[in-house]
């Protein structure tokens, strides 16, 4: 974030990332938490990895040398079995 405050806080991982856009969408959507990530094109992590990194080129968020695009695949994927995720709670 271009915050300095917001960034003193630490590094998010690309797996933390995800577990909070998760979490956050049930906790605001319930059952509907799914259907609205999807439709805002973040159904999976790849797609979220995408938005994060379009984020980054746009100059909002920094990155670490850590958050490659591929480092957000295989986290989750809502139209997949979650038995099929690399993300366990």
């Amino acid at each position: 974030m271009k915050d300095r405050s917001l960034r003193s806080s630490g590094h998010v991982s690309p797996e933390g990332i995800c577990r909070v856009v998760l979490e956050l969408s049930v906790d605001h959507f319930a059952e509907a938490g799914r259907d609205e990530l999807i439709g805002w094109g973040m159904g999976s992590s790849r797609e979220l990895g995408e938005l994060i990194h379009e984020l980054a080129d746009q100059g909002a968020i920094v990155l670490s040398e850590a958050d490659e695009q591929a480092a957000f695949r295989g986290w989750y994927d809502l139209q997949r079995d979650p038995s099929t995720w690399e993300l366990m709670w």
